[in-house]
């Protein structure tokens, strides 16, 4: 399975998430700046599977339902890298789990 980082997140996150996912970022994938239907229409056809980012809009700017992507938002007051380690434990066993949906935050 393969996990993407949005552009909006530190890229030094990839390297504290320990899943059985390949993990990449935006600009791992030369993605920058690409709009999010864009964006979740590559993603199917690279072959990803989840997407993290920090936009909280995303899930009403596009309907979701027909990418298969699974976007986990990240609801932090800001994107800096030290705020956003809490977050890798939770990241880690939703991975880890069999939850159902398309969105979680």
């Amino acid at each position: 399975m393969k996990l993407l980082l949005d552009e909006n997140l530190p890229v030094r996150l990839k390297f504290r998430i320990r899943t059985h996912f390949e993990v990449s970022s935006i600009s791992d994938e030369k993605w920058n700046s690409i709009k999010n239907g864009e964006l979740l229409s590559r993603m199917n056809r690279s072959g990803f599977t989840h997407l993290i980012t920090s936009d909280k809009n995303l899930q009403h700017q596009q309907n979701l339902e027909k990418f298969n992507v699974v976007v986990i938002i990240l609801d932090s007051v800001n994107n800096r890298y030290e705020l956003l380690n809490d977050f890798i434990e939770p990241i880690e066993k939703f991975l880890n789990s069999d939850f159902q949906g398309r969105v979680h935050t």
